[in-house]
């Protein structure tokens, strides 16, 4: 039987406090399959977006004409997108801290806005979701 090891969870806040998360996680079965690898939250252009924790910025900018800001907490980073940056490259940014402004684009949300919202590790996709100011916690097996 195997053991688990319980891994300390990033404690993270909302983005923008009190908006509504209008599309959940969905995982694709693999790296090119279609999933939602994030959770959106419904807010208004211009509403201005929070680090989720303590981190540096690692990007932000535009990609593919979206604007991104990734932040990055150790071994975790968190994604924030459609988000005009009022912050800089190699900037350390406190958790509540304001990073940028909700932009408008053509999703789901429209005619309003919609952050989307992921947390990665390596390259793996996590449940950003928050629970009571908190992640999932995961288990992971540990062979010996």
């Amino acid at each position: 039987m195997p053991f688990f090891l319980l891994l300390a969870s990033l404690i993270l806040i909302p983005p923008i406090p009190g908006a509504p998360q209008v599309k959940d996680f969905d995982l694709p079965i693999n790296t090119f399959s279609r999933g939602h690898r994030g959770v959106d939250y419904l807010s208004t252009f211009n509403s201005p977006v929070m680090a989720a924790a303590d981190g540096v910025i690692t990007h932000a900018g535009l990609i593919a004409n979206r604007w991104t800001i990734t932040v990055t907490h150790n071994n975790l980073r968190t994604t924030y997108e459609p988000v005009k940056p009022i912050i800089i490259f190699g900037e350390f940014v406190k958790q509540g801290q304001i990073i940028g402004y909700l932009q408008q684009t053509g999703s789901h949300c429209f005619p309003e806005s919609c952050l989307h919202f992921g947390l990665k590790e390596g390259k793996a996709y996590l449940i950003p979701s928050i629970k009571n100011n908190r992640n999932y916690p995961r288990l992971l097996p540990l062979y010996s």
